[in-house]
């Protein structure tokens, strides 16, 4: 999360938090620097579902956003 002074973790959740992503998720999201939907994009899908918190639901949510 953005503990370097650039912006506050609620900042970086903000983009998954308006898609529905639930709570772990967007942590998980975070932590590994994924913090845009171009990020997401530019991530492989085996990455995100390793992510510890990437449950099923996430998946689901951000396979549009993926794909769009």
């Amino acid at each position: 999360m953005a503990q370097d002074g650039s912006g506050s973790a609620d900042a970086d959740e903000a983009v998954w938090l308006a898609q529905g992503i639930p709570a772990p998720a967007r942590r998980a999201l975070v932590a590994a620097g994924i913090l845009t939907v171009d990020d997401l994009r530019a991530t492989d899908l085996d990455v995100l579902v390793r992510l510890h918190g990437m449950g099923p639901k996430a998946l689901a949510r951000l396979r549009p956003l993926r794909e769009g």
